[in-house]
């Protein structure tokens, strides 16, 4: 048939004729469909719809459906519409419908019939042939739904070609895709995948990859992210993904971009990739020498690399000669003293704590001392003595007191300061507005012995200032203190600024606050912040007030450091990221990376995710879809805040990166399952750490944590002398290796390999000790390592030391100071959630058993929880002393968190509080075998805790303090300790001896 004949005409109604005085209104071809007709001013629009153009024509494929006719009263109604726009053209023949329609709908269906095929088609070879990533799956079901608009539901109704109806029904099929459908079209993909390449997992490592393994090599959405717990042979599958995508054909060698933290680490990979893979042309890079290529790549030339960038030591000496040029600088050099004076702690109300201990704790942990270099019991008094020190009168700190008031239970009293000079004493005094203590504090003993001190004053004629907690508050305490020294006249003699200086110098805490601005330099750069986001660091810091006076102080070194960077043309690590980072959001450099692979993505912080996503959101012109991002990580063992790294960002990946393909490595290869529940336990007790099943490929059943619980000053056995903790764990580790030799009667090549871990590496024998050790052991191989050291390797056994509190504690109670903490990731929720997952890395180094080391007297928060949550730890492998033993029963009765630790003085020995000096309580062991004795107050008794004596004595009924057996006038009786005679806050409770009945 000729196009011609092909064609056919679509007359108006008689009102069309009539009204328009034609007789020819549409023409349908085998291309589309045309209109005749005059453009008159009523058929511009008609009912708000447009009207086709005379002698316009639409192809069949440009209209979005078939046309339709719709029945009006002047004729027959055509409606279409392209590109969604609509067309209508009206008075139309009242045959249109049944002579036309269905050739209308059967000339468009022919005409878009192969463009449903072939999309059809596309969809299935993509599912069949790629993995579908979430942004592919968008695209497609984004055509998909417009192409079903466009057919359903008509074409159900009409009779097409059995291709076309075939493929209608898939569409139709694929338009119902729910999430189990698309899953499934993954799950496809990936097993087809794994049968076609099952013998190159087979052999890409020395052990077959396990089936997860090689699901995580194969899956590959936009973004992946790959949780592999300690151990499950997470390296294994960075080769196996690189080597997977190359012989499937889906990448080239540099196509594939993989990121590793330290030059080692990416070394160490190349090394891996060549050997099991046998590819020079993928290689490693650390995060700064993709930096470099970037910047090289844009600027036509490599960037100098300035000499502080890897020499830290140059680095910190530059920051504290450019901070001691500025000390020069009156102005500057009074707002270091200012700072030093003031803002140099990270100052807490005593009001904030719930006992005395935990206040004691705080002071202890972060070291608060004066100008001077002395420990001080509170904030007020450290102010009151820089101030008197800034000023040059001379003071003593607790002296005793010119009059002897001691008795034989009580030791002499000791004001808070003395001005020796002029004979006048200062008290400072930790009652607010309404004469209250702190909630720990006995309130009316408090106000008691205030009076009786103002007596005491009183009585022998001497002056003694008064100032309190609620002065020191409202920011007024040194103010009242200048007020009354100058009533006095007491005269003022401010140090030269020479002087303030030596003290500092000489207790180091300019050379600290240098090392502590060399740290920030690098951290302020890497947040790439404008004066708002200064403003927001500055406004959710933890002291606000402390965090800007710091940065007053380092904003001039800043600009110093980067003038220097200017003038010598170089640029820094920080500048290697922020720099390539701009280039690459300002589009002038267009990634050519089609697979992002990153190691360690736990470490990562948020400058290097953010260059991370700008690669990924960045290709070269044509490249589609983006790159694919791959990342390895282990939240449980991201431990590295301290420089910057950013936990939320593995475990708010997707929230960070978009929709994510989460794949788990489970079954660890490194240590036993008893160790594995034990750290999992631990490790988990925080809610936030992704949830891991980790299974070990070696099963035990027994307990392969074992706890050694050993003070570091017990006493030798009589008979012989008694290891210490350290050689009581190697004793049993040498035993443990001498007892598998004989099993297998012969010597193992390799010597077992013994970790030493601590917190700090000087809680860690020194090269001395660690060559002794070794001689010592020589069917040993022991080395030391800090946890953090040792991330990422292994040993046969562990040997973890350092399980104390306080600052260099573990965990550790060192608050870190504001300004670094602002600048630092957020603080997470948990308590102590790092410093867990720390324990975490350390327990999960040993394959075979790990010991813990710990003195119960001062012992570490963690492994009280050890102990008292039931871990299925070892607690009997050894011997443990009485003290050991009931450490919880010799708690301090005065601060209640201190536990009494035995010492040795001149003429015998005693128990004092853990946080002596702060807490001064000291008590006499049994009297008749000198051994802890505990206190049951809802007894009234002292009971010794030595099973061999069990002496018992009573407590004050008044105020549950120790009471002494003293003879009076005519008996024996039981006084209080706590009674200091008439006129003194003191308690006079006392028993008749023959009417006190002690149990036997």
């Amino acid at each position: 048939m000729s196009s011609k004949q092909s064609d056919k005409n679509i007359k108006h109604s008689w009102f069309g004729y009539l009204y328009l005085g034609k007789l020819k209104a549409v023409e349908l071809t085998e291309k589309g469909i045309r209109f005749h007709r005059e453009q008159g001013l009523f058929l511009a629009k008609y009912r708000s719809v447009t009207v086709p153009p005379a002698e316009m024509m639409f192809t069949w494929q440009q209209l979005d459906t078939p046309p339709t006719f719709n029945f009006s009263p002047l004729g027959y109604l055509l409606g279409f519409t392209v590109s969604g726009k609509a067309y209508q053209l009206p008075y139309l023949t009242y045959l249109a419908d049944y002579r036309f329609g269905n050739e209308v709908t059967q000339r468009w269906a022919n005409a878009n019939g192969q463009r449903i095929c072939e999309l059809v088609a596309r969809v299935e070879r993509t599912i069949t042939t790629e993995y579908l990533r979430q942004s592919r799956l968008e695209m497609i079901q984004a055509r998909i739904k417009r192409e079903y608009k466009r057919w359903f539901p008509w074409c159900e109704k009409v009779a097409l070609p059995n291709d076309i109806k075939t493929a209608l029904t898939k569409l139709k099929q694929m338009h119902s895709w729910n999430q189990g459908d698309i899953e499934r079209l993954r799950e496809n993909y990936v097993q087809a995948q794994l049968i076609k390449f099952a013998d190159f997992f087979e052999h890409v490592e020395s052990n077959p990859l396990t089936d997860k393994q090689r699901r995580a090599c194969v899956i590959d959405d936009n973004n992946n992210l790959l949780l592999a717990g300690a151990g499950t042979g997470k390296t294994s599958v960075m080769v196996g993904r690189a080597g997977y995508l190359v012989k499937s054909c889906q990448a080239q060698a540099d196509d594939i971009l993989l990121l590793a933290y330290g030059r080692k680490a990416a070394d160490e990979m190349d090394e891996r990739i060549k050997e099991k893979l046998d590819i020079d042309d993928i290689k490693a890079s650390t995060f700064h020498s993709l930096g470099l290529r970037i910047i090289a790549k844009v600027e036509g030339k490599a960037p100098s690399l300035s000499p502080w960038a890897e020499d830290e030591k140059a680095k910190d000496k530059w920051v504290q000669d450019t901070l001691e040029t500025f000390i020069k600088d009156e102005a500057y050099r009074k707002q270091l003293f200012e700072y030093f004076s003031q803002y140099y702690y990270v100052e807490k109300s005593p009001f904030d704590f719930e006992s005395e201990g935990e206040y004691f704790q705080y002071l202890t942990d972060n070291d608060i001392r004066t100008l001077k270099g002395e420990r001080v019991k509170s904030f007020g008094e450290l102010y009151i003595a820089n101030w008197l020190f800034s000023n040059g009168i001379e003071y003593q700190y607790e002296a005793k007191y010119e009059h002897d008031v001691s008795s034989v239970d009580f030791r002499q009293y000791q004001p808070d300061f003395y001005l020796p000079d002029y004979g006048v004493y200062i008290e400072y005094y930790g009652i607010d507005e309404d004469d209250r203590t702190a909630p720990y504090i006995d309130n009316q003993q408090y106000l008691e012995s205030m009076e009786w001190k103002r007596q005491l004053h009183r009585e022998h004629e001497t002056v003694c200032l008064e100032l309190f907690y609620h002065q020191h508050k409202k920011g007024l305490l040194t103010k009242q203190l200048e007020d009354q020294i100058k009533t006095l006249e007491i005269k003022e003699s401010p140090l030269p600024d020479e002087a303030i200086l030596a003290t500092l110098n000489e207790l180091g805490r300019v050379t600290e606050l240098a090392k502590l601005f060399s740290k920030l330099i690098g951290l302020y750069k890497s947040a790439c912040l404008d004066s708002h986001g200064l403003e927001m660091v500055f406004s959710h810091a933890a002291d606000a007030k402390q965090t800007r006076k710091a940065f007053e102080l380092l904003e001039p070194i800043l600009s110093r450091y980067q003038q220097q960077l200017s003038a010598s043309g170089d640029i820094d690590f920080e500048d290697m990221i922020g720099k390539a980072l701009g280039y690459i959001q300002q589009g002038q450099f267009l990634s050519p990376w089609r697979y992002i692979m990153v190691d360690e993505f736990q470490d990562i912080s948020e400058p290097r995710a953010r260059l991370v996503k700008a690669l990924r959101d960045s290709c070269l012109p044509g490249s589609k879809p983006k790159a694919s991002l791959f990342c390895v990580g282990d939240d449980w063992q991201a431990i590295y805040r301290f420089s910057g790294a950013d936990v939320s960002l593995t475990t708010q990946f997707t929230e960070y990166f978009g929709p994510t393909a989460k794949t788990y490595l489970d079954e660890t290869f490194r240590f036993n399952n008893s160790i594995g529940d034990v750290a999992t336990q631990f490790v988990t007790k925080n809610p936030v750490q992704l949830k891991k099943d980790i299974r070990s490929n070696s099963e035990v059943d027994y307990p392969a944590v074992s706890l050694i619980r050993r003070g570091a000053q017990e006493p030798a056995n009589q008979d012989e002398p008694s290891p210490n903790a350290l050689e009581q764990a190697l004793n049993a580790i040498n035993k443990r290796v001498e007892k598998v030799e004989d099993e297998l009667s012969t010597k193992s090549k390799a010597q077992p390999v013994v970790y030493l871990l601590a917190r700090f590496w000087f809680q860690l024998p020194d090269k001395v000790e660690l060559k002794q050790l070794n001689r010592q052991y020589p069917k040993l191989t022991i080395e030391c390592q800090s946890f953090h050291a040792s991330k990422g390797k292994e040993a046969d056994y562990v040997v973890i030391m350092g399980m104390q509190k306080g600052k260099h504690g573990f965990p550790s109670m060192k608050v870190t100071p504001p300004i670094l903490d602002a600048f630092l990731p957020k603080t997470e929720a948990f308590e102590f959630a790092e410093e867990r997952r720390l324990f975490y890395v350390a327990l999960t180094r040993a394959k075979h058993r790990a010991y813990v080391l710990a003195d119960m007297t001062d012992v570490s928060p963690f492994v009280i929880e050890l102990l008292k949550e039931n871990y299925a730890i070892e607690q009997d492998e050894f011997n443990t002393s009485l003290v050991q033993q009931i450490f919880e029963d010799i708690s301090c009765v005065r601060c209640t968190t201190g536990t009494l630790k035995p010492r040795v003085g001149n003429f015998k020995s005693f128990f004092s509080c853990s946080h002596f000096p702060l807490c001064d309580h000291k008590e006499e062991g049994c009297e008749l075998c000198g051994g802890p004795m505990t206190r049951k107050r809802f007894t009234g008794l002292k009971v010794c805790l030595n099973d061999g004596c069990g002496h018992i004595a009573p407590l004050c009924s008044a105020c549950g303090s120790d009471m002494k057996l003293k003879k009076g006038p005519y008996s024996e009786f039981w006084g209080c300790c706590n009674y200091r005679g008439k006129n003194k806050p003191s308690c006079s409770n006392t028993v008749d001896k023959a009417k006190l009945s002690l149990p036997n």
